[in-house]
């Protein structure tokens, strides 16, 4: 994104953002930011490659990165605020990411745990034994010093040679962060609860984002973190500003760690009992439509742990791939690929669309960007947006196609409702699957709307003609078809008389046709 100047809209002529422009103009109602505290100067090795930087790994809390700073942390303050209050005004709630499961390896606090630690080892005589909890981590040590018996608690979890504990897998080892150590009442204490009149650091952290302006947060590696933690942090929140949202982390999640977050608990508005978390994050990228997973096993998971379910997305900064990169993999030489490319788009990100209970997408989606957005420092640049441009109106701009469908979402009035699947099923020799979804309201459990969708399996190979009426009593979408390029949507009548709404606009010819 570049310096907050850049996009803020506080200094431009007109004090419009064309950030908040770009998101208004496609429909959306949120824009989540990767975290923009500063970042770590850690070097680490990751898929065989030097790397340093990571937004995820915060050595700084409390002021922004130099990628995004303009250098005055009071004029930061002054853009971000004007920049959220510019986005709420135009139905725009802005997202920061929490991450709250480690600290950059080179954090202050990390510094000053491992310079304790060396003293301690310097002045201990004798055996420097450990603190452990029940599960068996290590939480601290205890030694004598001068005829005195001493304890030091950790706020970082630990090898038994007192190093920092780095996970990860073998090919991406974590070795630039360094973990809470949460079964350590000391940590617990110091970043969630706090002490007498002090706060939990964390609490900190969250006051800092709510005054520059955020109303919702992404919350990263919600599963590693435990459920009476997010409980706290999360009443916290809610007692600061009301009117907040939370999306938990949940992709690649042990399915056990995920189903605990169900333990965050809160109450709402109405004295209602609820959970702390409002979404999770469901994992459409790895679906093949064929498979019951996703609406038996991925799909009520996330309901047992979050008010409204899982939040869609046709891929994420985590994926070895965006989606686009990946099908270019598969079509690059096919005679047209662009065409091919866009249709898998368009069909993922529908139905991430209406089968999720909220979605969201990377910037550059729209335009069928195949340059992962990387979360290290130098990995993306503005520069990569502005190459972007030279495809709106190309043949892999699917923008109208996501600003119609996400219309239609608005236009059903299905807000407050969690998507729930009635059917999966293949069509056409399998060439095609038929999935109806009912939205049902989260609080009086009413059905409010519904929806068919018909999904194209491999756009590549050309349009599946329909033999059949496939959703007999709803209304087609963009008009009744019979043959199916990408997706095909069929809806339950709207709960009112909206605008018209822009039919998918087919991307060029079909393959093979």
């Amino acid at each position: 994104m570049g310096p907050l100047a850049g996009w803020s809209g506080l200094e431009t002529k007109d004090h419009d953002s064309w950030l908040i422009d770009h998101a208004e103009k496609l429909g959306f109602n949120a824009l989540w930011f990767s975290p923009m505290n500063a970042a770590t100067a850690v070097e680490k090795m990751a898929h065989g490659k030097k790397l340093t930087g990571s937004y995820y790994a915060i050595r700084d809390h409390f002021k922004l990165d130099s990628d995004f700073s303009t250098g005055d942390a009071a004029k930061d303050k002054k853009h971000m605020q004007f920049f959220c209050q510019k986005a709420e005004s135009k139905g725009i709630r802005v997202f920061a990411d929490l991450v709250f499961n480690h600290v950059a390896a080179d954090h202050p606090l990390v510094l000053e745990e491992d310079r304790q630690i060396q003293d301690a080892l310097k002045n201990a005589v004798g055996t420097v034994r450990p603190i452990r909890a029940s599960n068996g981590k290590l939480t601290g040590i205890r030694y004598t010093e001068d005829g005195v018996e001493k304890g030091m608690h950790f706020l970082f979890r630990r090898n038994d040679d007192l190093n920092l504990k780095v996970g990860g897998p073998a090919e991406d080892r974590w070795s630039d962060v360094a973990q809470i150590n949460y079964s350590s009442p000391a940590a617990r204490e110091f970043f969630i609860t706090g002490r007498g009149s002090e706060k939990g650091y964390f609490k900190e952290v969250i006051d800092w984002h709510l005054d520059h302006g955020f109303t919702g947060f992404r919350c990263d590696a919600a599963y590693l973190i435990p459920p009476e933690s997010w409980q706290e942090l999360i009443s916290y929140a809610h007692q600061q500003k009301k009117d907040l949202v939370f999306l938990a982390e949940t992709l690649g999640g042990d399915k056990d760690k995920v189903e605990r977050l169900s333990k965050a608990r809160i109450t709402d508005e109405k004295g209602r009992d609820r959970p702390a978390f409002d979404f999770g994050m469901l994992g459409f990228y790895w679906w093949d439509f064929k498979s019951d997973w996703l609406p038996k096993t991925e799909h009520p998971r996330l309901l047992t742990m979050s008010k409204y379910g899982g939040a869609g997305s046709p891929d994420n900064h985590d994926t070895a791939y965006t989606l686009a990169a990946g099908m270019r993999g598969q079509f690059g030489k096919m005679a047209g690929c662009d065409e091919a490319i866009a249709a898998v788009c368009l069909r993922n990100y529908t139905l991430s669309a209406l089968a999720g209970n909220s979605f969201y997408v990377q910037m550059g989606f729209e335009y069928g960007n195949e340059k992962q957005n990387r979360v290290f420092r130098g990995m993306t640049s503005p520069a990569d947006w502005q190459e972007l441009q030279k495809r709106k109106g190309g043949r892999l701009d699917i923008s109208e196609g996501i600003a119609a469908v996400n219309k239609l979402k608005k236009d059903m009035g299905v807000d407050n409702c969690i998507a729930h699947f009635r059917s999966l099923e293949p069509i056409e020799e399998g060439k095609a699957v038929r999935i109806h979804i009912d939205y049902k309201d989260a609080d009086t459990k009413e059905k409010k709307g519904e929806v068919v969708l018909l999904l194209n399996c491999r756009p590549e190979l050309g349009a599946v003609t329909l033999f059949s009426a496939q959703a007999p009593g709803l209304e087609a979408f963009g008009g009744e078809q019979r043959r199916l390029k990408d997706v095909l949507i069929y809806h339950s009548p709207l709960p009112k008389t909206p605008a018209p709404v822009k039919a998918l606009k087919p991307i060029g010819k079909a393959p093979g046709l």
